[in-house]
C-alpha cells in the first residue's frame, strides 16, 4: 500500500499555521522522507508476509505428504499384524477344537466304562441275591 504525501501542500499548511517558510520546508521534507521510509517498510512487510505464507503453504504440503506416507505405512503394518493375529487365532481355535473333541471322546469312554462296570456290579449283585 503506497502512502501519498504532498510535501509542498504540507509545507504550505505549516506556513499558514504560522511556521517560518524555511522551517516549514525542512519539516515537510523530513516528514516526506519519514513517510517514504514507512512506505518502504510497509512494502517489505507485505513481501515478508507473502513469502512467509508461501513457505507455510510449502511446509503444509510437505507435511501433508509425509503424514499420508506414514498413514499408508501404518495401515499396511496394521493389515499385516491383523492377518498374522487372525492366523494365530485360527491355529489356537483349531487346537482347542481338537482338545475339546479329544476330551469328549475320553469322557464318552469313561461314561461307557463306568456304565459297563456298573452293569457288571449290578449283575453280580443280582446273581448273588438269587439263591442258587
Amino acid at each position: 500500500m503506497t502512502i501519498l504525501f504532498d510535501n509542498h501542500q504540507y509545507a504550505k499548511r505549516l506556513q499558514e499555521a504560522g511556521m517560518p517558510p524555511a522551517l516549514a520546508d525542512i519539516q515537510a521534507e523530513t516528514t516526506g522522507e519519514l513517510m517514504n521510509a514507512l512506505d518502504a517498510l510497509n512494502t517489505k512487510l507485505d513481501k515478508y508476509a507473502t513469502d512467509t505464507n508461501t513457505k507455510f503453504d510449502q511446509v503444509e504440503f510437505t507435511l501433508d505428504a509425509k503424514i499420508d506416507q506414514v498413514e499408508f505405512k501404518l495401515d499396511a503394518k496394521i493389515d499385516r499384524v491383523d492377518i498374522r493375529l487372525n492366523g494365530r487365532i485360527d491355529q489356537v481355535e483349531a487346537r482347542l477344537e481338537t482338545k475339546i473333541a479329544e476330551s469328549r471322546a475320553e469322557l464318552i469312554r469313561w461314561v461307557v466304562g463306568v456304565g459297563i462296570l456298573q452293569s457288571s456290579l449290578l449283575s453280580a449283585l443280582l446273581l448273588k441275591m438269587i439263591p442258587g
